[in-house]
């Protein structure tokens, strides 16, 4: 099994804080943004009167998150996905977040990303016709 994991940490400012209060209409844009994943489960979190939103979408590819800062504009996502590269999502929450500015982290994850590690080869899938 290809083990190869894709991992993007994007740090945004927002447009429009208020967004970063509204737990529902975060769920949506992330729902929206992953688009073509399964999502297994999903729970969030809203921080008292004025305070930020926590999310987590678990997915079979496996997850993604995040931690909004409204009072600094600032929303932390988190994007992790094994076997599907997820760059599609990133372009879809820049846009639906209506960010002003960002920064976007990748890291490539795995065995593939260690110095010589033994790359162990796919195993093969027999069928019988």
């Amino acid at each position: 099994m290809d083990d190869t994991g894709y991992h993007y940490l994007i740090d945004a400012h927002v447009k429009q804080p208020s967004l970063l209060l509204d737990a529902s209409r975060l769920k949506s844009i992330f729902t929206a943004a992953l688009t073509g994943f399964s999502v297994l489960n999903f729970v969030d979190h809203k921080f008292g009167e004025g305070g930020g939103v926590t999310g987590l979408f678990l997915l079979a590819e496996s997850h993604c998150s995040y931690h909004t800062y409204p009072e600094s504009s600032y929303i932390a996502i988190d994007v992790f996905t094994c076997g599907r590269e997820p760059s599609e999502i990133v372009p879809r929450l820049i846009d639906a977040l209506d960010c002003e500015h960002h920064v976007i982290r990748y890291q490539r994850r795995g065995t593939c990303a260690i110095p010589h590690a033994p790359h162990v080869a796919p195993q093969a899938h027999c069928m019988e016709v």
